[in-house]
């Protein structure tokens, strides 16, 4: 056949001359997306995992705030001297502390370092539930197991609880010292650990203090290590213990009622944060001393955590010192998991119905 020819000329023997290329009709192609098409999107393909962060971050907000005033005096009692007359003695049992702190500051005083609190929870809630969710979708691919093992479910949630940690930490430390400071704690004296125009600072003046004053993003992230392995295990027992209450006292065959079932979900996520809580409240006390060290009013200038550890049992024995401000702690860590829980579950479950995804618990 000629080169030039169609196949059908060619066929009947006639040379004809082929269309010019820039003439032949070409395939339409589809339309480059825009910026704002490609992350929608991107969205859509990720809104399990959005919903997860959104429902996350507001559970966390929920229930710290419900517990404000609890959340500021288990840091006081965790951090004051516990020598007869120190200047931390202002402060002695739940109820009177409480009392107390009404007394001077009223309900300002209840939600005290709430307002940071709620910044900090925010992102940390979201991204630990988030993560959570995550960890398990990679050890399910990893390692074959459609229902993970005890194992790797512990594991999972200490993942998502040091990542959690590490991206907020500095809100954290800046939160417990405001709360500190703003607690009539040693602020007289040349040796007092914070003046009366610290207790006037905000989030912003505080970290900078902390930043130009002891050393910068380490001074801002003193006691990190020491907190994520305190928070990883409880996380990881957390997420272990809710999900186990959850298939005792609601298994998917018993049918109940709204109230009912509202209760029962609330007390799996109040009895999951005891018990965690009871395995890992000296991490949180080892936490809170790092994070005041060599403020001398308030705490010795510890070497380290593990200084830190042995200085308090060394002072104080290893109930009182390591399971110091555990009664408070632990009045407020039930109702917040409940609430936490609870919300997550319910916005979670929303968010999911409303765009009709189907999806496994957390992931």
């Amino acid at each position: 056949m000629d080169a030039k020819s169609t196949p059908v000329a060619a066929a009947a023997g006639i040379p004809t001359p082929i269309t010019p290329s820039h003439q032949l009709p070409v395939d339409h192609e589809e339309p480059e997306l825009t910026v704002w098409e490609r992350l929608a999107d991107r969205v859509h393909e990720n809104q399990a995992v959005i919903n997860t962060f959104i429902a996350g971050g507001l559970a966390g907000a929920a229930s710290r705030t419900v517990v404000s005033p609890l959340e500021r005096l288990k840091i006081i009692l965790q951090v004051q001297s516990s020598k007869p007359g120190g200047s931390g003695e202002a402060y002695d049992g739940v109820w009177k502390s409480l009392v107390r702190m009404w007394k001077d500051e009223g309900f300002k005083g209840f939600m005290k370092g709430n307002g940071i609190n709620v910044i900090r929870i925010l992102p940390y809630s979201a991204l630990q539930f988030s993560s959570y969710g995550i960890f398990k979708t990679l050890l399910r691919n990893w390692s074959g197991q459609e229902e993970l093992s005890s194992f790797l479910r512990l594991t999972a949630g200490a993942g998502a609880g040091i990542v959690a940690v590490v991206a907020t930490y500095p809100l954290d430390l800046v939160r417990a010292r405001l709360s500190i400071a703003t607690a009539n704690m040693a602020q007289t004296g040349a040796g007092a650990a914070f003046s009366a125009q610290d207790a006037k600072l905000g989030i912003a003046g505080m970290t900078k203090k902390v930043y130009q004053t002891e050393g910068g993003l380490r001074g801002l992230y003193r006691g990190c290590w020491a907190t994520a392995i305190g928070v990883a295990p409880y996380v990881s027992l957390n997420f272990y213990m809710y999900e186990n209450l959850k298939h005792v006292l609601m298994p998917p065959d018993h049918e109940m009622g709204e109230a009912e079932f509202a209760i029962r979900k609330l007390t799996c996520g109040g009895l999951a944060g005891a018990i965690s809580l009871l395995f890992t409240h000296p991490f949180d006390v080892l936490r809170r001393k790092m994070q005041v060290a060599g403020l001398q009013a308030l705490s010795p200038q510890y070497n380290g955590a593990i200084d830190a550890m042995r200085q308090t049992i060394k002072a104080d024995g290893f109930w009182k010192g390591m399971y110091r401000g555990l009664v408070p702690n632990m009045i407020k860590i039930v109702p917040s998991m409940a609430v936490s829980f609870y919300t997550f579950d319910t916005v979670h479950d929303a968010l999911n119905r409303w765009q009709h995804i189907d999806e496994d618990e957390y992931a």
